[in-house]
């Protein structure tokens, strides 16, 4: 009964990805504002998706900055949150997210993966919103489709080596991110 209720919540809080021909495109004529915070480069290869790790995807940054190599995401844990202006969810818990980073970004690295949304829309949105953690660009939902996860927000907690080893699916509550922000505390002493 439990899992039962627990699925029924999950579709509930979750989006879906907007219906083929109607998602909104990732725009390259965008201007994206300066304040968007600038993507870091990748460490080494960490484990490859068949043990456990994220897919080989290459992702443009949202602001200045080198691409993402999501399988390169290594060295330190890592908060993955995959998100979209067009997701009421998502939007509702970006200033979790982003207070979040604010205490906790100097031992967790925090990324944001935009995904099947409009860049400038994006954009605007976490300057408005003072995200100030990096923003890849997913614009055709590769991520989500490779992990094989129903719709959006969608949390990845990812340990040192780069494999997953916490996915919170819907929007999270700000207990639900304390106990993976505790998760990756715990990964990044080595206990």
């Amino acid at each position: 009964m439990v899992a039962l209720l627990c699925g029924a919540a999950l579709v509930v809080t979750a989006c879906s990805a907007p219906a083929q021909g109607t998602s909104p495109a990732a725009s390259g004529s965008s201007s994206v504002p300066a304040s968007v915070t600038a993507c870091e480069g990748g460490g080494t290869e960490g484990v490859g998706f068949a043990d456990g790790g994220l897919p080989d995807l290459s992702l443009p940054c949202l602001g200045n900055g080198p691409s993402v190599q999501l399988g390169a995401l290594t060295g330190r844990p890592t908060l993955i949150n995959l998100w979209a202006t067009w997701c009421a969810p998502c939007r509702e818990e970006m200033p979790l997210l982003a207070e979040a980073f604010r205490e906790r970004g100097d031992t967790i690295r925090f990324l944001g993966v935009n995904t099947q949304d409009e860049t400038g829309s994006a954009a605007d949105f976490v300057t408005t919103m003072g995200v100030t953690y990096p923003q890849a660009v997913d614009s055709k939902g590769e991520l989500l489709s490779r992990l094989g996860l129903p719709g959006l927000p969608i949390t990845l907690a990812i340990d040192p080596t780069g494999r997953i080893i916490a996915k919170q699916i819907g929007q999270m509550s700000p207990d639900t991110l304390a106990a993976l922000l505790q998760q990756l505390s715990t990964e990044a002493s080595g206990h």
